[in-house]
């Protein structure tokens, strides 16, 4: 597997006001912005800090798993980057599982898992990873493009609490499909 984007000391995570977003500096050229608002961080992201040996095994451990997807190389890292600020810097979230059908096994999963789970309306699978495992209920984010589900949309990268008994998990190749998600991609923001 060839991996051109590796993380270095030189990165670091800092909490920019004007884009109301988690930055994290890739180079004096390249910014990453995370998708999520200030209103979903906890209150320690308002800094500047490090990118962390910590956050650097999270990051190869996030895009490892990304290789069941059927992504772009740039969705890959933006998936694994935004999986790492969910991990780390978001703040508790309740589960939302009426959205999704009971599975009939129990499955536990693990951090950087990549699972599906069934939608109530139509029993579409919809695919999600795990960036938090809980004994009853896992924060994942959404790996794959936009999704409806009672009348809300849902996007890549998008954190979303699921009970674990609706989970399922993903242990092939899937095919997504990359021209909806061909307007994704790391940007450098000036």
């Amino acid at each position: 597997m060839k991996m051109a984007f590796r993380p270095t000391d030189c990165w670091r995570w800092y909490f920019d006001s004007e884009y109301d977003s988690l930055m994290l500096e890739v180079s004096s050229e390249m910014l990453f912005r995370s998708c999520y608002p200030s209103k979903m961080l906890v209150p320690d992201v308002f800094g500047e800090f490090p990118f962390s040996v910590s956050d650097a095994t999270s990051y190869y451990q996030f895009y490892n798993s990304c290789q069941l997807l059927n992504l772009t190389d740039s969705q890959k890292i933006e998936l694994s980057i935004n999986a790492i600020v969910a991990a780390n810097f978001l703040k508790p979230q309740m589960p939302k599982s009426w959205y999704f059908s009971q599975q009939p096994m129990l499955y536990f999963p693990k951090v950087a898992d990549v699972v599906e789970v069934s939608l109530q309306e139509g029993a579409h699978k919809v695919c999600l990873m795990v960036v938090e495992a809980g004994e009853n209920a896992s924060l994942c984010i959404i790996a794959q493009p936009s999704f409806n589900a009672m009348n809300k949309t849902f996007v890549f990268s998008e954190a979303i609490k699921v009970m674990n008994d609706r989970l399922v998990p993903v242990e092939k190749n899937l095919i997504v499909q990359t021209s909806a998600l061909d307007n994704f991609g790391l940007k450098a923001i000036s």
